[in-house]
Protein backbone atom coordinates (compact mmCIF):
# COMPACT_ATOMS: atom_id res chain seq x y z
CA UNK A 1 0.00 0.00 0.00
CA UNK A 2 1.77 3.20 -0.94
CA UNK A 3 2.23 6.24 1.28
CA UNK A 4 0.52 8.97 -0.14
CA UNK A 5 3.53 11.06 -0.18
CA UNK A 6 4.55 8.79 -3.44
CA UNK A 7 1.89 9.36 -5.61
CA UNK A 8 2.22 12.17 -7.82
CA UNK A 9 0.25 13.68 -10.78
CA UNK A 10 1.98 14.20 -13.96
CA UNK A 11 1.04 15.63 -16.72
CA UNK A 12 -3.06 14.25 -15.96
CA UNK A 13 -1.59 10.55 -15.14
CA UNK A 14 -0.98 9.24 -11.99
CA UNK A 15 2.42 7.86 -10.98
CA UNK A 16 4.14 6.02 -7.91
CA UNK A 17 7.51 6.27 -6.73
CA UNK A 18 8.75 2.86 -6.30
CA UNK A 19 12.64 2.73 -5.64
CA UNK A 20 14.26 6.00 -7.56
CA UNK A 21 11.84 5.39 -10.55
CA UNK A 22 8.60 6.73 -11.46
CA UNK A 23 5.76 3.91 -12.46
CA UNK A 24 2.51 4.82 -14.37
CA UNK A 25 -0.68 3.65 -11.76
CA UNK A 26 -3.52 2.08 -13.82
CA UNK A 27 -6.74 1.32 -11.97
CA UNK A 28 -8.15 -2.31 -12.64
CA UNK A 29 -11.76 -0.71 -11.76
CA UNK A 30 -10.65 1.96 -14.36
CA UNK A 31 -9.73 -0.26 -16.91
CA UNK A 32 -12.94 -2.94 -16.72
CA UNK A 33 -15.08 0.08 -16.32
CA UNK A 34 -15.94 -1.44 -12.61
CA UNK A 35 -16.41 0.63 -9.68
CA UNK A 36 -13.78 0.81 -7.38
CA UNK A 37 -14.50 -0.85 -3.56
CA UNK A 38 -12.22 1.10 -1.47
CA UNK A 39 -11.72 4.33 -3.54
CA UNK A 40 -8.09 5.98 -2.79
CA UNK A 41 -6.92 3.42 -0.82
CA UNK A 42 -6.25 0.34 -3.05
CA UNK A 43 -3.23 -1.86 -3.10
CA UNK A 44 -0.53 -1.45 -5.96
CA UNK A 45 0.91 -4.73 -7.57
CA UNK A 46 3.84 -4.08 -9.84
CA UNK A 47 3.71 -5.42 -12.99
CA UNK A 48 6.62 -5.98 -15.51
CA UNK A 49 6.90 -7.15 -18.81
CA UNK A 50 9.73 -6.89 -21.54
CA UNK A 51 11.45 -4.22 -19.09
CA UNK A 52 8.16 -2.11 -18.46
CA UNK A 53 7.28 -1.58 -15.19
CA UNK A 54 3.30 -0.41 -14.41
CA UNK A 55 1.80 -0.18 -10.71
CA UNK A 56 -1.76 -1.75 -11.10
CA UNK A 57 -4.31 -0.30 -8.44
CA UNK A 58 -6.59 -3.25 -6.91
CA UNK A 59 -9.16 -2.84 -4.49
CA UNK A 60 -7.50 -6.52 -2.37
CA UNK A 61 -5.27 -9.47 -2.78
CA UNK A 62 -7.76 -12.38 -2.30
CA UNK A 63 -5.05 -15.28 -2.52
CA UNK A 64 -2.61 -17.06 -4.44
CA UNK A 65 -3.47 -20.53 -5.92
CA UNK A 66 -2.43 -22.70 -8.87
CA UNK A 67 -5.06 -23.03 -11.78
CA UNK A 68 -5.74 -24.39 -15.05
CA UNK A 69 -5.86 -21.88 -17.52
CA UNK A 70 -8.79 -22.30 -20.09
CA UNK A 71 -8.27 -20.19 -23.59
CA UNK A 72 -10.99 -17.90 -23.09
CA UNK A 73 -10.59 -17.05 -26.86
CA UNK A 74 -10.86 -20.53 -27.71
CA UNK A 75 -14.26 -21.15 -25.83
CA UNK A 76 -15.78 -17.87 -26.09
CA UNK A 77 -14.41 -15.15 -27.95
CA UNK A 78 -11.43 -12.40 -27.73
CA UNK A 79 -11.68 -10.36 -24.29
CA UNK A 80 -9.09 -7.62 -24.03
CA UNK A 81 -7.15 -7.65 -20.95
CA UNK A 82 -8.34 -11.11 -20.14
CA UNK A 83 -5.89 -13.91 -20.70
CA UNK A 84 -8.40 -16.50 -19.97
CA UNK A 85 -10.25 -18.17 -17.30
CA UNK A 86 -10.27 -21.13 -14.91
CA UNK A 87 -13.06 -22.89 -12.82
CA UNK A 88 -12.48 -22.69 -8.98
CA UNK A 89 -12.82 -25.28 -6.33
CA UNK A 90 -16.44 -24.02 -5.83
CA UNK A 91 -17.68 -23.78 -8.99
CA UNK A 92 -16.85 -20.20 -9.85
CA UNK A 93 -15.08 -18.71 -12.93
CA UNK A 94 -12.32 -16.82 -12.23
CA UNK A 95 -10.99 -14.76 -15.21
CA UNK A 96 -6.86 -14.08 -15.77
CA UNK A 97 -5.63 -10.98 -16.32
CA UNK A 98 -3.18 -10.29 -19.42
CA UNK A 99 -0.26 -8.55 -17.79
CA UNK A 100 1.04 -7.77 -21.12
CA UNK A 101 -1.62 -6.00 -22.36
CA UNK A 102 -2.27 -4.38 -19.04
CA UNK A 103 1.43 -3.06 -19.23
CA UNK A 104 1.18 -2.10 -22.52
CA UNK A 105 -2.24 0.05 -21.59
CA UNK A 106 -0.58 1.97 -19.00
CA UNK A 107 2.52 3.15 -21.07
CA UNK A 108 0.62 4.17 -24.25
CA UNK A 109 -1.75 5.62 -21.75
CA UNK A 110 1.22 7.55 -20.05
CA UNK A 111 3.02 8.18 -23.39
CA UNK A 112 -0.29 9.77 -24.65
CA UNK A 113 -0.36 11.91 -21.42
CA UNK A 114 3.13 13.08 -22.51
CA UNK A 115 2.40 13.77 -26.11
CA UNK A 116 -0.75 15.72 -25.01
CA UNK A 117 1.20 18.03 -22.98
CA UNK A 118 3.91 18.79 -25.32
CA UNK A 119 1.65 19.59 -27.82
CA UNK A 120 -0.05 22.23 -25.25
CA UNK A 121 3.28 23.60 -24.10
CA UNK A 122 3.65 24.39 -27.92
CA UNK A 123 6.14 21.08 -28.83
Amino acid sequence: QPVAAAIKTVNGAKVVLVGDEYLPITSLADLFNLPASNEGSGILVILEMDNMRTALQVDELIGQMQVVLKSLEANYRRVKGVSGATILGDGRVALILDVAYLVSVAHSNANLADQISGENNGG
